[in-house]
């Protein structure tokens, strides 16, 4: 006959630990916790999933206490939470798999426990709590019986020594997923709004820099008391990098940097005024491919210098 939860579990503590016949108000609690969360890991990994389910109801309480060695009794609740589904059933389920457990432990086999539960979630849960259970008798001889029911008939189990060991090889590491994060830089358009000498910034819209950037679009350049008027805007990339703005144009292979906007349109003019002046200073016959293409681009913009 297997152990019945509903009837009452009796744990026959021998050895060091029962040998007066009681035992430390610790070595109590321990006993009793770890049972309560076999139990109810049990009830809420082997019932099924669409079954309304309360583990209130699969909750341990201390009934009897003999002598004979130290035996603790501990019995299924009668303060029963009512759920929609069959509790009594879900009792037998959750105490028939616990009997299945008890028996792996009996014959040491814990490895079975892979098969038992292949899922490695509901595996790992499993073992902690039988191996908090089986350890919490130090190393004191137990026996597991229904109680009042110790006959020769009646089924026991003698829960054998679970290795650090063997636990450690049935538990699957399970490595937090970190979602990754993902950064992308965006342009705003913001709205100025000035008033009593107060001024509000408001986002009107966010724009992705996957498919636009920011522009720097010159009608006129001015750099060192000289003024370039020219035919259209320059049109550049305008972004900043770290800690240092820049303005960029690829047609005419121009880049100035600064590390505030002012700078950086500073160092773009100067650059675009040496560049003018160099290569109008030298006869086409002077300049390689690349700076005669850079040199037709840079006079079709400009219209007239001041």
């Amino acid at each position: 006959m297997a152990i019945d939860l509903q009837k009452g579990i009796s744990l026959k503590i021998e050895g060091e630990l029962g040998k007066f016949q009681t035992l430390p108000i610790e070595s109590l609690i321990k006993i009793a916790e770890s049972l309560q969360e076999l139990v109810m890991s049990i009830a809420k990994y082997d019932l099924p999933t669409n079954e309304s389910i309360d583990l209130n109801n699969f909750k341990l309480e201390l009934t009897d206490f003999q002598k004979g060695s130290a035996i603790p009794s501990f019995v299924l609740t009668q303060r029963v939470q009512p759920v929609i589904s069959d509790y009594q059933n879900q009792r037998k389920e959750v105490t028939k798999k616990l009997n299945t457990i008890f028996a792996i432990s009996d014959k040491g086999n814990y490895n079975d426990l892979r098969d038992l539960y292949p899922e490695h979630f509901k595996r790992n849960e499993i073992v902690e709590k039988l191996y908090g259970f089986t350890s919490s008798f130090k190393n004191s001889p137990v026996s597991i019986y229904e109680k009042g029911n110790i006959s020769q008939e009646s089924e026991k189990y003698r829960p054998k020594k679970f290795k650090a060991s063997t636990k450690k090889s049935l538990i699957v590491d399970v490595k937090e997923v970190k979602e990754e994060k993902l950064e992308e830089k965006a342009f705003a358009r913001i709205k100025v709004t000035k008033k009593g000498g107060k001024t509000r910034n408001s986002i009107e819209e966010v724009i992705s820099t996957a498919k636009h950037s920011l522009s720097y679009s010159p009608e006129i350049i001015n750099i060192n008391r000289k003024q370039y008027i020219l035919n259209f805007p320059l049109r550049c990339l305008f972004a900043k990098e770290d800690d240092y703005y820049v303005i960029n144009n690829e047609q005419l292979d121009i880049i100035g940097t600064g590390e505030t906007q002012d700078e950086a349109e500073q160092n773009f003019n100067e650059e675009f005024d040496y560049l003018y002046n160099r290569l109008n200073s030298l006869k086409d016959n002077q300049l390689n491919k690349r700076l005669l293409r850079i040199k037709g681009v840079l006079n079709s913009f400009v219209k007239e210098v001041f």
